[in-house]
């Protein structure tokens, strides 16, 4: 098969998507556009335009859905195969989904079954994975050794706090509770719950009510702002607590504001920039005794790219507990936690018992090589997106 890999975003998965096509034997071509409104523009569809005329392409395949990628395709009668890894996916409009040329893949099962449940046939559920062969080569450097790490972004309040500053008391209350129970389970079941249609219906009048100019968010949009706080408050506890119990503990992030550098550095939290995907963070995988994943809330069920990261690599992995990990995992092969009051007494109870820790990591990594092969996925990417056509 001849295959044109677009990479619209910087995405991390593009190396390793073209290491496995050619190792099965396949053509494929690489491209980096960067293409920030997924709806397309005069420039790209020029760019596609000139791709496609100057090679013979059985299939283009994208990191994420590209509803400017989907409209080539189905004009030039191309299959499009799409793995979106971001969940909640950035899907604005279903014009471009029902298209016969689509074959979409969801990492969440979630959001697989949301649109499945809409009657698009051409959705799949697809995990990532994790490409272990060029993994294996990595090993623990000592620059990275720490106790306690989280490779990833803190993520920001602002949102959250900006439209719950003029919301009415009572509906402020209510989100507060929210919040706070929300908090003590993982997930995001009492958010689903809580937040009714009634209820931003109610919100939005009220803003209305203080200006005809006021902000109305949708129920999408105000579920991801709490989301966003309380991933943002629970990984800031985490580093804190960490550190607080006398564990050397690190953030590796892109930016950290002064307000949270400021709490972080104060308990004793080490706060160092972004590593690189490919070369660095698989060495401090496996050089932190302990990984953090505090998965984002608005993940609802899905696995993601840092669970197969650090279990990929055979590192110690400590993470939030998701839905789908039951389908895959044995309690004995992976550490999650509800709360951070549990995760900080996983993290106390793995640094002192040493060979449960590695022990762990070891099944671990061997359910990871047996389950979540990257080679695999792009295997049945390619049968999918071609047997049908």
């Amino acid at each position: 098969m001849n295959i044109l890999l677009l990479d619209l975003f910087g995405s991390f998965l593009t190396e390793d998507m073209l290491y496995c096509i050619k190792k099965l034997g396949h053509n494929c071509k690489i491209v980096q556009f960067i293409l920030a409104d997924k709806e397309g523009n005069d420039e790209f569809s020029a760019f596609m335009k000139k791709e496609l005329s100057e090679g013979s392409f059985d299939m283009v395949l994208t990191t994420n859905y590209y509803p400017a990628v989907a409209r080539i395709c189905y004009v030039n009668n191309i299959s499009y195969a799409a793995w979106v890894y971001d969940s909640p996916p950035e899907i604005q409009s279903l014009e471009t989904l029902s298209f016969t040329t689509n074959r979409i893949f969801f990492f969440c099962k979630y959001d697989y079954e949301t649109y499945k449940n809409q009657g698009f046939d051409n959705v799949y559920y697809l995990p990532l994975g994790a490409n272990i062969e060029r993994l294996s080569s990595f090993r623990a450097a000592g620059e990275y050794k720490c106790d306690v790490s989280l490779v990833g972004g803190l993520y920001h309040s602002d949102s959250y706090l900006g439209l719950k500053a003029i919301m009415t008391p009572e509906q402020q209350q209510f989100l507060e509770a929210m919040v706070k129970v929300q908090l003590k389970h993982a997930g995001s079941m009492v958010l689903d719950s809580a937040i009714t249609e009634d209820f931003v219906e109610q919100v939005c009048r009220h803003y209305k009510d203080q200006s005809e100019m006021a902000v109305q968010p949708n129920k999408a949009q105000l579920f991801y702002s709490i989301c966003a706080h309380i991933t943002h408050m629970e990984r800031l506890a985490l580093l804190r607590l960490s550190a607080g119990n006398g564990y050397s503990t690190r953030l590796y992030a892109s930016s950290v504001t002064d307000q949270n550098r400021d709490l972080l550095t104060s308990q004793g939290v080490e706060i160092h920039g972004p590593v690189n995907y490919g070369r660095e963070m698989p060495q401090v995988f496996l050089s932190s005794k302990i990984n953090l994943n505090p998965t984002l809330r608005a993940n609802r069920t899905g696995i993601p790219l840092r669970v197969v990261d650090v279990l990929g690599v055979g590192g110690f992995l400590l993470t939030t507990h998701q839905a789908e990990l039951d389908d895959f995992f044995f309690e004995d092969e992976i550490a999650t936690y509800e709360c951070v009051e549990e995760a900080i007494e996983k993290i106390d109870y793995y640094l002192s018992h040493e060979s449960e820790r590695v022990l762990l990591a070891a099944k671990g990594h061997e359910r990871a090589k047996k389950d979540f092969s990257f080679e695999d996925r792009i295997k049945a990417i390619m049968y999918i997106a071609t047997k049908s056509r």
